[in-house]
C-alpha cells in the first residue's frame, strides 16, 4: 500500500513539472500588456487643445510623463494626465513653443488642470515673438484635488507672442529629497466670456480696471496703463489693475479724473483707492472746480503690499468737478519712472461712527458760515459757544468739534447773542441753519433785531441725536438787521441753571 502511495505521488510530481514546463513556454511567447491613451482613429486636431495626454495631444511637454490619472473624479475623468516633477531650481517651467504667433483672435483663455500637495504660485506667461512678455499668476490650493486655474489673456489678444510658460510654486527652491510632484491635464485655450456683458455701472466707482471704468483717468507727462495685478492677495484678488508712472522729480503732477459736471458727495463722500508701491511717499487728494477747492493729506508707510487709503470729503461742497490726486506730493527726490500700482478707485459712504478729521491749514473763510466749531470760527463767538468733543458722533453729525451752549433754564427768554455791528447781508444766502444736539425736546427760537425785528419759531426737537433746523429770512432781506439771537428753550423756565445744548455748523445758506 505504501509502495503504491509513492507511485501515485510520483506520477503527480511528473505532471505538475510537465504542465509548468509548458506553462512558462506559453508565456515567452504573450506580448506584453500596454495601454495606450488614444484608442481612437481618425481623431481630428483640436489646434486650441495643447494636450489632454489622451487623444489631444498636439504637443509634447519635456519632463512630464503620461501616467493613470491617480484619481478619477467629475473635475476630471480622463484615463491618462500628465506628473511633471518640479526641479530644486525656483523658476523652472513647462515650456509649450509653437513656433509661430499664438493665434488668440477666438480663443483666449488659457486653462489647466492641476492636482498637487504643494500651494504656492502658479505662474503663466506669454513669451516669445515680437511683444513684450505677460504674465499671470494664481494661487494653486495644495489639497491634493483636482483644480481648474484659468488665465484670462483676452487683452493681450492682437500682440505677437510664440511661447506659453508655465510655471510651478514660482520662486520656491525645492528643498530636501522628496519631489514636488505636479499631476496636470487638459491644457488649452478657450472662448473669452465677457465677465461685464450684464453688468450695471456704478458712477461712485470712478475706475476698478475691469467693468466699472467710468472715467478717464490722465495725466499730463505720466502713464496710466492696464496691467495684470502682480501681486493678487486678500486686499486686491482683482485680475487687472492700473501701472501708474510717476515723474518723482516732479511734486505738483498728479493723476487727475474730470467729472465734468460737478459730482455730489452727500451719500458717499469717502474717496478709496487701492495702492501697491515700493516707494514710501507723501499722497494728497484735492477736489477742485467748485468754489472752495478741498485738499486731504495721507502717506504710503506699508510698501511692497496692497493698502487701501481713504479720503474723507465728508465737508466737501457738492459743487467740485475735478479729483486729483499727488503721489510723492511736493517731494523731488524720486526718479522720472517711479511705479504705483492703484485699483478700486471709488467713492464709497463714511462710518457713521468715525468723525470727520479736518486739516484747516489753507482754509479760506466763508462769512456765510458763523461757526462750524473747526476750521470755519469767523466770528469769535467761541468765547461763549466754546468748542468740545462731540457727545454723539453719526451720519447727522460727524464732526469731531462742535459748540457746547450754556443756557440758564430758569430764564424764558435768556440767549445766545451775534451783533455783526453792521447790516446782515441776507440778498443770496437768507436761509440760517444749525445742528442741534439736546437731552429734552425743547424749541428754539431764532430772531434778527437791529432793524424791523423778526422772529421764527422751530418745532420741538427730538432726544439725544443730532437735528438740523432751518429759518427761512427771505422775507427780511430789507429789514436792516445787525444781529442774531437764539433763543434755546424759549418762553420756559422749568430747567436748570446751566442747562447744556450743543449746537453745529451755524450757518447762512442760500433759500
Amino acid at each position: 500500500m505504501d509502495s503504491l502511495n509513492f507511485s501515485l505521488k510520483s506520477s503527480l510530481l511528473f505532471l505538475i513539472l510537465i504542465v509548468f514546463s509548458s506553462c512558462e513556454d506559453d508565456f515567452q511567447d504573450f506580448p506584453v500588456i500596454s495601454y495606450n491613451p488614444c484608442d481612437l482613429e481618425g481623431v481630428i486636431i483640436n489646434p486650441d487643445i495643447i494636450t489632454d495626454f489622451e487623444c489631444q495631444s498636439n504637443f509634447i511637454l519635456d519632463n512630464v510623463e503620461t501616467v493613470r490619472n491617480p484619481s478619477e473624479t467629475p473635475l476630471n475623468t480622463s484615463n491618462f494626465v500628465g506628473l511633471y516633477t518640479d526641479t530644486q531650481e525656483p523658476t523652472d517651467f513647462i515650456e509649450i513653443d509653437y513656433g509661430s504667433p499664438i493665434d488668440l483672435s477666438t480663443n483666449t483663455v488659457f486653462k489647466i488642470k492641476v492636482k498637487t500637495e504643494i500651494s504656492g504660485e502658479l505662474r503663466v506667461m506669454m513669451d516669445g515673438g515680437l511683444s513684450e512678455p505677460v504674465v499671470q499668476s494664481q494661487n494653486v490650493n495644495g489639497d491634493n484635488a483636482w483644480g481648474i486655474y484659468i488665465f484670462d489673456f483676452s487683452w493681450r489678444q492682437y500682440e505677437n507672442h510664440t511661447k506659453l510658460k508655465v510655471f510651478f510654486n514660482y520662486g520656491v527652491e525645492v528643498i530636501g529629497s522628496t519631489p514636488n510632484l505636479y499631476y496636470i491635464d487638459d491644457l488649452f485655450f478657450d472662448t473669452f466670456v465677457d465677465p461685464c456683458e450684464n453688468f450695471t455701472e456704478n458712477n461712485n466707482i470712478l475706475s476698478d480696471f475691469e467693468c466699472q471704468q467710468n472715467y478717464e483717468l490722465s495725466s499730463v507727462n505720466n502713464e496710466i496703463q492696464l496691467v495684470n495685478n502682480p501681486y493678487p492677495n486678500e486686499i486686491n484678488n482683482s485680475i487687472f489693475v492700473g501701472q501708474y508712472i510717476d515723474d518723482g522729480s516732479d511734486g505738483s503732477d498728479a493723476l487727475t479724473i474730470n467729472f465734468n459736471n460737478p459730482i455730489n458727495l452727500t451719500e458717499n463722500p469717502q474717496l478709496h483707492i487701492k495702492i501697491h508701491s515700493s516707494l514710501s511717499s507723501p499722497l494728497l487728494a484735492r477736489l477742485e472746480g467748485g468754489e472752495s477747492p478741498i485738499e486731504i493729506n495721507n502717506n504710503i508707510n506699508l510698501t511692497n503690499e496692497w493698502v487701501n487709503y481713504v479720503f474723507d470729503f465728508s465737508l466737501s461742497a457738492n459743487d467740485q468737478t475735478q479729483l486729483k490726486i499727488f503721489f510723492n506730493h511736493n517731494i523731488t527726490n524720486g526718479t522720472l519712472t517711479d511705479m504705483y500700482y492703484i485699483d478700486d478707485l471709488m467713492f464709497l459712504p463714511a462710518p457713521c461712527d468715525e468723525p470727520v478729521i479736518e486739516n484747516c491749514s489753507n482754509v479760506v473763510q466763508d462769512y456765510n458760515i458763523i461757526s462750524d466749531w473747526n476750521c470755519q470760527q469767523n466770528y469769535g463767538i467761541e468765547t461763549t459757544v466754546p468748542s468740545v468733543l462731540n457727545p454723539l458722533i453719526s451720519c447727522d453729525n460727524r464732526s469731531e468739534n462742535v459748540g457746547q451752549y450754556t443756557d440758564d433754564g430758569t430764564e424764558a427768554y435768556d440767549a445766545f447773542i451775534l451783533n455783526y455791528g453792521s447790516i446782515i447781508n441776507l440778498n443770496t444766502h437768507n436761509r440760517l441753519k444749525f445742528k442741534l444736539y439736546s437731552n429734552s425736546s425743547i424749541q428754539v427760537l431764532a430772531k434778527l433785531e437791529g432793524g424791523s425785528a423778526i422772529e421764527k419759531w422751530s418745532d420741538f426737537s427730538t432726544v439725544n441725536t443730532w437735528q438740523e433746523f432751518s429759518y427761512d429770512f427771505s422775507d427780511s432781506i430789507d429789514n436792516e438787521n445787525t444781529t442774531l439771537v437764539l433763543f434755546f428753550n424759549a418762553g420756559q423756565n422749568n430747567g436748570n441753571p446751566e442747562d447744556i445744548y450743543y449746537i453745529d455748523e451755524l450757518r447762512w445758506e442760500e433759500n
